[in-house]
């Protein structure tokens, strides 16, 4: 079909119309830090124009987004041109995309045999360029439109992990590396809170964040944000001699330059494993990725292959399956918890996130519903909190004049009786509330609790119904019998289903704690009241003052705790629960208390390079001593691995001691362990 047959003037304004839609997104993504719609249908629009430039590729316009990258360059700050030009990455959606990518560096490299690669995490943050002459940081600029970024020198400069001056005795004469500015979780709630606190709106996402705080006119206002940086590539340098991804990773980390953590090299397996491993791990970051890159990883390799006006031929970003999306709040119910605690409910338009249909998302409390200003009938964006738990975090479209407003309920949704208000929120305190107890039975045999295996809620709710279920200690009278008279269970099943109720006939003290559903106890006060009481006798006759002396356990805590074990009918779940053959063993004596670790407190920063985190504050916590989140006066020690961030430098402002990762090691092993 050429440009004068019937049907093209149809296709040439679906066009027009797709690259106008693009334009529109860029310009508020990228120069107002606000998108208007979610990464999934942004890919999508662009992969549809991008099949009708090539169908059609006397359509094209010279203003196409296919040819252009980033964004436009502000008039408030000054233009940095990038040599060579700052390239997006060409994106592959499937196995068989990667595939395809794979086969054409194959074909125009080795003749069809293998070749390596490169692979790390595509961080989701704002891409920048530094400038290093003879060692000393002199300018910093962002991507901007690819061929001339923004000079944010300043602003960069106030990056904690950014190197002012490079780790060497003999620096190149000069060095342009490439990376990524973005923000951690912990960082991007911190300063939401911040935010909400002054009265000022909170920011969508990290990446918005990022953006936002690296385009401050005030370098103060940057240097106030909790922002950090990573570098994967360089543009044109002078004095420096590399040859590959891992070669480059190596030099950058001996300069003092952040690299990335996790990367590897190796064949096209490789790549779909590193894949397939962080797609389901991705949420245990502490910061955003949106999937992995794989580049080409010898330089030689790449300049035979070369770019093209938008991206290079020798790499690709393969993207993970979208985390957030947009769709339309259709109704709201209110769900009763463990505690009683009611969380409001959206109902949404049917929406696929990361490949898992999802229809319901938490809306957390009614006073997240009036700050976010949402009301039904409007379009939200939806995220999966760790890839499981879908949660409504802004308002894309608010209309109020059409959207109704979202009121809380005066009684429980369940059982009718009236609700408690307690600060921001609402509680059914009805003990016989049957949702009430449906969600402690689902809870006790839960992961975070007990973690009886093939104990799905499904299987609860049908014990219940048929009578088996009352409160937790029915579980451990479960019989053969009471299994197989429910629909749909068979011999084997019934089994695994007894075999894993014996398995928790005996358990730990913190175990017992945590799986009871106390009010305000997870599993880390669990553990921090079990290592001090050390028996269920002694907690269960603990005062709400004897609680409070324990460190970390405040009012809320200690009265929670005293509060269910002074319940009668707590109390006679319990002794039910061990007449059936529930064994709490008493907790595990902790280390002498002339120990270096005992009774003292520990903070660890950074990627520890032979311990994992959990498993170093585990090591503390076994030796009487306490591992805490946030740096104070308070603070004995502050471990600081690779790359620390913040609690570095608040711990070096409050004199705090500062071990390296050998230093805490050699202290934890003067123990006698």
């Amino acid at each position: 079909m050429d440009a004068g047959e019937p049907g093209m003037e149809n296709i040439r304004k679906k066009y027009d119309g797709l690259c106008d839609r693009i334009i529109r997104y860029n310009y508020h993504y990228y120069d107002l830090d606000s998108p208007l719609v979610d990464d999934a249908e942004y890919d999508a629009l662009m992969w549809e124009l991008l099949e009708i430039e090539n169908k059609y590729p006397s359509l094209k316009r010279d203003d196409s987004p296919s040819s252009r990258v980033g964004g436009r360059v502000s008039a408030v700050f000054s233009e940095v041109p990038h040599d060579p030009p700052m390239l997006s990455l060409g994106n592959v959606f499937s196995p068989e995309e990667l595939d395809e990518f794979d086969q054409r560096c194959r074909k125009n490299l080795t003749g069809g045999k293998t070749v390596e690669y490169s692979m790390e995490l595509k961080f989701d943050g704002l891409a920048v360029e530094v400038l290093y002459e003879n060692g000393v940081l002199v300018r910093g600029s962002t991507r901007g439109n690819g061929d001339v970024g923004e000079d944010v020198t300043a602003n960069l400069m106030t990056i904690k992990n950014l190197p002012l001056k490079l780790k060497s005795t003999d620096p190149p004469a000069y060095l342009y590396a490439r990376g990524e500015v973005y923000m951690s979780h912990a960082g991007f709630e911190a300063l939401n809170r911040q935010r909400e606190e002054s009265g000022e709106p909170p920011f969508a996402n990290p990446r918005n964040a990022s953006a936002g705080s690296l385009r401050q006119l005030d370098p103060r206002i940057t240097e106030s944000r909790p922002l950090e940086c990573v570098f994967y590539g360089t543009g044109r340098s002078s004095g420096i001699e590399i040859g590959s991804q891992d070669g480059l990773f190596s030099t950058l980390a001996s300069l003092g330059i952040p690299v990335p953590e996790f990367y590897e090299v190796g064949g096209i397996d490789k790549i779909r494993n590193f894949y397939d491993s962080w797609a389901e791990n991705r949420h245990r970051l502490h910061f955003d990725v949106d999937g992995v890159v794989v580049k080409v990883n010898d330089f030689s390799h790449r300049e035979k292959l070369g770019v093209t006006t938008k991206a290079p031929r020798w790499a690709v970003a393969w993207k993970f399956p979208a985390k957030e999306a947009i769709t339309a709040l259709e109704s709201v119910d209110f769900q009763i918890g463990r505690t009683g605690l009611v969380t409001p409910v959206a109902n949404l338009s049917p929406i696929n996130i990361g490949g898992v249909m999802v229809r319901r998302a938490t809306l957390h409390n009614f006073s997240e519903i009036e700050r976010l200003g949402v009301r039904i009938g409007n379009m939200v964006r939806v995220i999966r909190a760790g890839d499981v738990i879908p949660k409504v975090v802004e308002v894309i479209h608010r209309n109020d004049s059409k959207g109704k407003k979202i009121n809380p309920p005066g009684r429980c949704p369940s059982c009718g009786s009236e609700l408690k208000k307690e600060d921001i929120y609402l509680r059914c305190v009805n003990a016989d509330c049957e949702s009430l107890r449906l969600e402690k039975l689902k809870f006790f045999v839960s992961k975070d609790a007990m973690d009886m295996e093939f104990f799905g809620p499904e299987l609860v709710m049908r014990l219940y119904r048929a009578g088996k279920l009352r409160d937790v200690s029915d579980f451990f009278r479960i019989t053969r019998e009471d299994l197989l008279g429910l629909e749909r269970m068979g011999d084997k099943l019934a089994d695994k289903i007894l075999e894993s109720i014996n398995a928790r006939r005996k358990i730990p003290l913190s175990h017992f704690l945590k799986s009871m559903g106390i009010r305000n106890v997870g599993e880390h006060i669990a553990a921090v009241i079990a290592r001090e009481a050390l028996s269920l006798e002694k907690v269960m006759g603990m005062s709400v003052e004897d609680l409070m002396e324990i460190m970390e356990v405040g009012p809320g805590v200690a009265e929670s705790v005293n509060s269910f074990f002074n319940n009668r009918t707590n109390r006679d779940v319990i002794d039910s629960m061990l007449a059936s053959g529930l064994r709490v063993e008493d907790e595990k004596r902790p280390a002498a208390a002339g120990s270096p670790v005992s009774g003292k407190t520990f903070v660890f920063t950074g990627t520890l390079s032979g311990l994992s985190r959990s498993e170093a504050e585990k090591m503390v916590a076994d030796l009487n001593g306490r591992a805490s989140g946030s740096v104070s006066k308070k603070t004995d020690y502050v471990v600081a691995g690779e790359s620390p961030g913040s609690k570095y430098e608040k711990a070096r402002e409050l004199g705090v001691k500062i071990l390296t990762e050998d230093e805490f090691i050699d202290l934890v092993g003067k123990t006698g362990m």
